[in-house]
């Protein structure tokens, strides 16, 4: 996005873009900021940074995960978009109008609510990242099993509330050359959407030359409790 300046044209007049900046709702401060306003935030930024440059806003709201075919390409994009906070997401004439706006509050804001934290749950530590996803007001957690440094196992999971199927918790764990996958969902899936799904991952499975297993169950008192505990009734 660096080559796509801020230009004047874009730019409303500085009373009518201060007013907007001032009435944008700000997010309820938390006791402890473990990244769940993450989602909130980075949609005020783009609301502003809409109100700037629609064409800046429309590649950075692209840039973000949501629940369809490319959701793993979209994640992956975006978290190496950000590896360098939202200004390496943004690029640097994006985020020096934004910063021109409160001296780069918002962008601060929304570093901190994207940082990855660590929590340990059940004896075992984890990494957490919130990542904000397109098509939801809520954000995806991200967390990642940390290893004592002798096993070659990795533990991902994932827990969001898509809007169509409700809480969903996906954990997903690698041992050399195997790959188990357990996805929990509030609400069932039919049986045609469920043998597609297995014949879908067995496909990868062989083509990634891997072995493994996918299960696939009801969610209610699987919750790991890296966030809060969460029932089939209870969203994120």
């Amino acid at each position: 996005m660096a080559g796509h300046d801020l230009v004047p044209r874009h730019v409303p007049p500085p009373e009518l873009l201060a007013a907007q900046f001032a009435a944008t709702p700000s997010p309820v401060p938390r006791a402890v900021d473990d990244g769940g306003e993450a989602g909130p935030l980075v949609r005020r930024l783009l609301d502003l940074l809409d109100s700037l440059s629609p064409a800046d806003a429309a590649l950075a709201r692209g840039c973000l995960p949501r629940c369809d075919s490319t959701f793993g390409a979209a994640l992956a994009l975006f978290l190496a978009a950000t590896a360098e906070g939202c200004r390496g997401w943004l690029g640097p004439e994006v985020a020096a109008g934004l910063e021109d706006l409160d001296g780069g509050l918002l962008l601060d804001d929304c570093d901190r609510a994207l940082a990855a934290r660590f929590q340990p749950v059940d004896g075992r530590l984890w990494r957490l990242s919130r990542v904000p996803l397109l098509d939801s007001g809520e954000s995806l957690l991200c967390a990642v099993g940390i290893e004592d440094g002798l096993s070659d196992r990795i533990t991902l999971v994932l827990q969001a509330r898509p809007q169509r199927l409700g809480p969903v918790q996906l954990m997903a764990t690698l041992a050399g050359r195997r790959l188990d996958v357990t996805l929990r969902l509030a609400t069932g899936l039919p049986s045609s959407a469920l043998a597609d799904l297995h014949e879908t991952f067995r496909a990868a499975l062989t083509d990634c030359r891997l072995d493994g297993a996918l299960t696939v169950g009801p969610l209610a008192d699987a919750w790991l409790g890296l966030d809060r505990p969460l029932s089939s009734d209870l969203a994120l």
